[in-house]
């Protein structure tokens, strides 16, 4: 698949990223005492026939992380059955898409919240149903003041993205720049970073890394 050709998502193609998960880097990061599990989904979707992803920006009324760009995801409930399970459930509370139309890819690394108290399993998912409008989405307008998604072969670009050192470690990683017309819809933050960004960075040189220098 030439670099040059634009990302489709194949079954082909989706197998390969399913295979390329199965190997994922391990990090060391520091934990809380009475650390717990959480779960989020990098939803894969197709948005006007290109391949993107989808995001959310977290409601300005939210005690915390108020007005990031993030991904669907929350706390694992006692009556989860598995952190895939919290992430899917997340993901229809949040955004409305149900976990029928959803297939699990794979999992990437776990990795630390800013504070050290969730453990936050990453799932990468394809929404199977193409998207002609994200407006269309029934999102809960209590927790998301909006939803937009960005081409793959867009957040690929090297002209987007600036290294910074992730939180208080030696790691380095990309924070994402977004386009302008999608700045201007969302109320909060206009770049992708912390731990969303870190997610997308680790999980795109899993699944992608012909595209992704």
């Amino acid at each position: 698949m030439p670099p040059t050709t634009p990302i489709k998502l194949d079954p082909k193609t989706l197998a390969l990223f399913s295979q390329r998960l199965l190997n994922c880097p391990r990090y060391k990061f520091g934990y809380k005492e009475q650390v717990r599990d959480a779960a989020v989904l990098m939803p894969l979707c197709q948005v006007n026939g290109e391949a993107s992803v989808l995001f959310t920006v977290r409601n300005m009324n939210m005690r915390t992380h108020r007005g990031e760009i993030s991904f669907p995801g929350g706390k694992a409930d006692p009556h989860d059955p598995s952190l895939q399970h919290t992430a899917l459930r997340e993901t229809m509370e949040e955004v409305g898409i149900a976990p029928s139309s959803i297939d699990i890819l794979g999992n990437y690394s776990t990795l630390p919240n800013k504070t050290g108290s969730l453990r936050v399993h990453p799932f990468l998912g394809y929404i199977k149903d193409p998207i002609s409008s994200i407006k269309d989405l029934n999102y809960n307008k209590d927790e998301v003041s909006t939803v937009f998604s960005l081409p793959i072969d867009y957040l690929t670009r090297r002209d987007i993205r600036e290294v910074r050192q992730f939180r208080h470690t030696q790691v380095k990683y990309p924070v994402f720049k977004v386009p302008a017309e999608i700045e201007r819809e969302i109320e909060g933050e206009n770049e992708i970073w912390g731990l969303t960004s870190f997610i997308l960075d680790g999980i795109f040189r899993k699944i992608i890394p012909d595209r992704y220098p």
